[in-house]
C-alpha cells in the first residue's frame, strides 16, 4: 500500500504544486507529503489531477477542508461523490473548498466569502 501511495504521489505531484502556486505557497510540497504519510491529510490521486483533504475540528463542527485540487476540473468534480461520503464516514457535517472561482461553477456549493491576502 505504501509504495502505491508513493508511486501515485510520485505522479501527481505536479498537480499539487499546481495548487500550492495557486494558493499562495503556503507550505512546501515535501510538507504536504508528509502530512499525507502520516495520515493527517488525505490524498485523492486521479488519472490527470489530485485532491488533498484535511479533517478540521472546530468548537461546533467537525469539516472536511478540501485543501488542495489540480489537474482536470472535470475528474476532480467526479471525485466529489467519494470524498462527501469519506466527509460523512469521518463524522463530519461539512465540506469546505478553498479554490479558484471556477470551483464555484462545478461544484454548485454556497459562497460563504472570499480570501483575501496581503503581502508583509
Amino acid at each position: 500500500m505504501k509504495q502505491e501511495l508513493q508511486f501515485h504521489w510520485e505522479r501527481c505531484k505536479p498537480f499539487i504544486q499546481e495548487a500550492l502556486d495557486h494558493a499562495g505557497n503556503l507550505c512546501e510540497l515535501e510538507e504536504v507529503w508528509t502530512l499525507v504519510r502520516l495520515g493527517e491529510a488525505q490524498f485523492w490521486p486521479g488519472h490527470e489531477c489530485a485532491v488533498v483533504t484535511e479533517i478540521k475540528e472546530y468548537p461546533l463542527k467537525r469539516v472536511l477542508n478540501v485543501w488542495l485540487g489540480g489537474g482536470k476540473l472535470e475528474e476532480i468534480k467526479g471525485m466529489e461523490p467519494h470524498i462527501r461520503e469519506f466527509a460523512e464516514n469521518a463524522g463530519c457535517s461539512l465540506i469546505l473548498i478553498q479554490g479558484r472561482p471556477g470551483w464555484k461553477k462545478i461544484f454548485g456549493m454556497k459562497q460563504l466569502g472570499v480570501i483575501l491576502s496581503s503581502e508583509v
